[in-house]
């Protein structure tokens, strides 16, 4: 399961140092969140949090050591086990918040559209709402993970920044490194954090 998440390493300065870690779902429940467990994956040192794709640059060494994963590793022998072993790793479940989120599966912003459904935020009184259930039928309806990935390369070989901005606007995805993962569904693998939606009352603005 992997994770991004951004933290103010120091106090009295705005300094927002980003990090991908991930966790082995296999391990017991409490254990996966021990600091011995956890794979720190990539640190994001920066002043501001970097920005959109540009998140790419950052998950691309990470995406080819799991396709490695998946396509199989031998291990050497070890104590408990005499002869190699080959074993298999895939990354089930993107679990951010939803800025991170958006950033690191090539969404476009939370204040636009929702990433699992056909719904599109309002904007009324110079403010972005959810509001609104007359046309639900139109709306309620599940993303397509093949129409996001080709909309994802079509972004992607947009040959301009200008193209891109414009080409977001329409197909409301970026390409994400993610999407080079043969088995890996950005749709239905991507879980938001409920403790940011609830604490940082992003549950309270999306019902209000």
């Amino acid at each position: 399961m992997l994770n991004l998440d951004w933290f103010q390493p120091y106090d009295g300065v705005v300094h927002s140092t980003g990090v991908i870690y991930a966790v082995i779902c296999n391990l017991p429940q409490n254990m996966q969140f021990k600091c011995e467990n956890m794979l720190i994956l990539g640190l994001l040192p920066s002043p501001n949090k970097v920005s959109l794709h540009k998140i790419n640059h950052y998950l691309a060494p990470i995406v080819n050591e799991l396709t490695l994963l998946w396509n199989g590793v031998t291990l050497d022998r070890t104590y408990e086990y005499q002869e190699t072993r080959k074993i298999r790793a895939a990354l089930i479940l993107v679990l951010c918040d939803i800025p991170a989120a958006r950033k690191i599966c090539g969404y476009i912003s939370a204040l636009l559209s929702c990433h699992g459904c056909k719904k599109k935020v309002n904007y009324k009184n110079h403010k972005h709402n959810f509001a609104g259930m007359d046309n639900m039928n139109e709306w309620f309806i599940s993303q397509n993970p093949a129409q996001f990935c080709e909309n994802a390369l079509r972004w992607r070989h947009c040959n301009s920044n200008t193209a891109r901005d414009c080409f977001v606007k329409i197909a409301d995805v970026r390409w994400s490194e993610l999407l080079r993962l043969p088995y890996f569904n950005l749709i239905q693998f991507l879980t938001i954090d409920l403790m940011h939606c609830l604490f940082l009352g992003i549950a309270k603005w999306i019902v209000k």
